[in-house]
């Protein structure tokens, strides 16, 4: 029988609120949550753009010193805030909502009994968490999206003419590739995210766009959009999401690890030609089929239901814990920044190269030409013209 519960007061945190995929997956949850009539606070260490884009929406966003005196239970996504709001509501029951299999503080704790369940949104995260020393219930959802606010645009054309690539992650390595197979496929490549420019409402973009590249829950907003959808990212290439590819696709997150394609930029400019205007609404169907938010959002209440157990050890050393993960998370953040720069100052270096190099053959040409127009080159020619001689006879020709 379906569960029927009373309003409840959730928080939903994140150690940073900026714009990113785990960050836009909180954003929806919440307002499914706040339209079934529950209370929501968003809560977040560190508070960026996508704090201010919660709170134009209507969303209560606090930080550690505004965090309401009690609550029912707690949707959690990183070990830092898992670990504050345990130390703070020892009766609130959490669900730990895991991201990412690689990223250690968005995997939950390994304390026992401090978190109700782990929410995995993938195959490849829940084969993470199943090889962990001390594992909650995993719970298999799938990521979430508004069907109501991402909506399909004009259907698509015969033939594409823009793509658009979705992204956060540094691409530099690939940009080129994809330019190049886009340039010979006769689109015209926008990009969105990361060094480009972070947008907190792609919609319109996405329905601009025939073609949408990126991976996670771009593609995925893309899809709900009516675009077709091509999963290329930093990590490899998954290709065109299709009725027959979107089980494994899904299966994977969306994050081009399946190893369905090995893309360089011949097989891209292939792919790109097998576009079919028809993936618009096929794409639209699946998505509407398989990941509405308010179902979702209903899935999540069930397993918050009831009272929950004390932390597992004293408040004072949750307090430390989460301290110390938090350190730890500032530095992980300042380590993929400096990887980022290194990438940005590195690109930078060897197009200064190769400027020098085209400088010094322009310099070489401007002098041989600038010489070849003396008084003194004119003179000279018949004895270059005997030196030419010379060798030719000294190699028999």
């Amino acid at each position: 029988m379906p569960v029927t519960l009373p309003p409840v007061r959730l928080i939903l945190a994140s150690n940073h609120l900026g714009l990113g995929g785990s960050e836009s997956y909180l954003l929806t949850v919440a307002e499914q949550l706040e339209r079934l009539g529950h209370e929501t606070t968003l809560y977040g260490r560190e508070l960026g753009a996508g704090a201010d884009l919660a709170r134009s929406r209507g969303f209560l966003v606090v930080d550690e010193n505004r965090l309401p005196e009690d609550c029912d239970a707690a949707l959690v996504q990183d070990a830092a805030v898992s670990l504050d709001l345990s130390s703070r509501y020892p009766r609130a029951p959490q669900v730990f909502v895991a991201h990412s299999e690689s990223f250690d503080l968005q995997l939950p704790l390994q304390l026992e009994g401090l978190v109700r369940a782990v929410v995995v949104l993938n195959d490849r995260v829940a084969n993470r968490l199943r090889a962990l020393a001390v594992a909650a219930p995993i719970v298999r959802l799938r990521q979430p999206i508004d069907i109501e606010r991402f909506v399909p645009g004009a259907p698509l054309p015969e033939r594409p003419r823009r793509a658009l690539l979705l992204s956060n992650n540094p691409v530099a390595d690939r940009l080129a590739m994809l330019e190049s197979a886009c340039g010979a496929s006769g689109l015209e490549l926008a990009r969105v995210g990361g060094d480009a420019g972070q947008s907190s409402d792609p919609r319109n973009q996405l329905v601009d766009a025939d073609v949408v590249i990126g991976y996670g829950r771009s593609i995925l907003e893309a899809m709900a959009c009516g675009r077709a959808a091509y999963v290329y990212d930093r990590h490899g290439s998954d290709g065109w999401v299709t009725a027959d590819s979107y089980a494994e696709i899904e299966a994977g997150g969306f994050a081009g690890r399946t190893g369905r394609t090995i893309a360089d930029r011949d097989a891209l400019q292939a792919d790109l030609a097998r576009f079919d205007p028809a993936m618009g609404p096929v794409n639209h169907d699946l998505v509407a089929a398989h990941h509405r938010a308010n179902a979702h959002a209903q899935q999540l209440l069930e397993l918050l239901e009831g009272g929950g157990e004390g932390p597992p050890v004293t408040h004072g050393a949750l307090e430390e814990m989460a301290r110390l993960v938090r350190m730890e998370w500032r530095a992980r953040v300042d380590a993929q920044a400096l990887v980022g720069e290194q990438a940005r100052l590195q690109a930078e270096r060897h197009r200064l190269e190769r400027r020098v190099e085209e400088v010094r053959e322009e310099a070489a040409a401007e002098t041989a030409a600038a010489f070849r127009g003396t008084l003194s080159w004119r003179l000279t020619r018949p004895v270059r013209g005997v030196g030419a001689l010379l060798a030719r006879l000294r190699s028999g020709r």
